[in-house]
């Protein structure tokens, strides 16, 4: 997508694709700005006024020119269907080379990937003011502000504790940052996991919710899931299961796990989990666990999500499914239940990695069997029994 650019009678160029135009930010644009800025979600992950009045507005229009002729920031309205939706700026606060981008929609342009249009008009233009660099910060939980970043290549770290100051308080966030040229391909540097919904004959895989914690916490308080998942605390809370969820999704976000609950698909009650790891995205390659309640067990059930999981890890792109070329399952030697549930899913035994394991519970260290499974072993599976 490349930007039209026409001058105006101001310093501040519009640049178009057709459907979203970037435009000088106008006095008449001013009750709009008060509208959108008063959004709680304004309030909640930006540093705006608050309550946002006309004089705020009419300061920001202001300090925009000014700030357009001293080459320090560059704001731009965002208009689509012809009316202003928001606005995005470019900021060079250190060096002219080294820019922080900022941005906000009204609640009405939302969820239809404007942004990433208005990033992929924005960012080239900065490029051709000797802009090499671009960063993009947000509190941690702004998944929506992450979301546009990513969609044009930004790689994020975080988050950071204490990275910015939100409101009187200091709050966790994410750093963005990328190289850019004139001519650089806005697109996602890596995958986004977002758990597609999967139902089968006994279960269904589906994203976590926030209703899912208490069978989170029943869960790990189990014996026989502490004797085999790593890293269980004694006494797990609710709120280690919050954290939980959050690091499952922060590993989605980064294109390093892709995770679901398993449920029942009538009272879609939680059952257990099932996540894909990355090894090696440029191979394809990945693994998979698995772990459920004790209400889930003695079903076949995490026979069937495994083998749900591990379809869709496989299946091409064009079907649906990610695509992966190999993906491993490793199970104690010990933990003679769960490679039941790898060779009932069809996953091929393909060695042991001997002494390796050190069973949470503590004890002698044992091994991990190892098996694998390809896309061209789909064709020959039959769903589990």
């Amino acid at each position: 997508m490349s930007g039209e650019w026409s001058s105006s009678s101001s310093l501040v160029p519009q640049l178009t694709d057709g459907l979203v135009t970037l435009r000088e930010l106008r006095e008449a644009d001013v009750d709009t700005i008060v509208a959108y800025c008063n959004d709680p979600a304004m309030e909640r992950w930006t540093t705006v006024p608050w309550p946002y009045r006309r004089e705020h507005a009419l300061e920001y229009v202001a300090a925009g020119r000014r700030s357009w002729a001293e080459g320090s920031r560059f704001d731009f309205g965002i208009e689509y269907e012809g009316r202003l939706v928001g606005a995005v700026d470019l900021r060079r606060p250190v060096l002219p080379a080294l820019a922080e981008v900022g941005f906000a929609l009204a609640p009405q342009a939302r969820g239809r990937g404007l942004m990433t249009r208005v990033l992929r008009l924005v960012l080239p233009w900065g490029a051709r003011q000797g802009i090499q660099v671009v960063q993009w910060r947000a509190n941690a939980g702004n998944w929506a502000s992450r979301r546009a970043a990513w969609s044009v290549g930004f790689t994020v770290e975080g988050p950071l504790p204490g990275l910015l100051e939100h409101r009187g308080a200091i709050v966790d966030g994410w750093l963005g940052s990328m190289r850019v040229t004139p001519d650089t391909a806005l697109v996602p540097a890596h995958p986004w996991f977002d758990p597609v919904t999967i139902t089968g004959r006994s279960v269904k895989l589906r994203a976590a919710r926030e209703s899912d914690v208490p069978r989170f916490v029943q869960g790990h308080a189990d014996p026989a899931n502490k004797r085999w998942i790593p890293g269980i605390k004694e006494t797990y809370t609710e709120a280690d299961a919050r954290a939980h969820l959050e690091r499952d999704a922060e590993s989605a976000a980064a294109g390093r796990v892709l995770s679901w609950v398993v449920v029942d698909p009538e009272l879609d009650v939680m059952l257990g989990e099932v996540q894909v790891f990355v090894q090696n995205l440029r191979d394809g390659q990945g693994e998979i666990g698995y772990w459920l309640h004790p209400e889930g067990r003695g079903r076949g059930l995490a026979t069937e999500a495994t083998f749900l999981a591990a379809r869709h890890a496989l299946l091409p792109v064009e079907e649906g499914g990610l695509g992966w070329n190999n993906l491993g399952l490793r199970a104690s030697a010990d933990n003679l239940a769960s490679q039941r549930v790898a060779e009932r899913a069809g996953f091929r035994r393909v060695g042991i990695e001997r002494n390796i394991h050190q069973p949470p519970s503590g004890g002698a260290r044992t091994g991990l069997v190892k098996y694998d499974m390809v896309p061209a072993d789909l064709a020959t599976l039959e769903y589990p029994a």
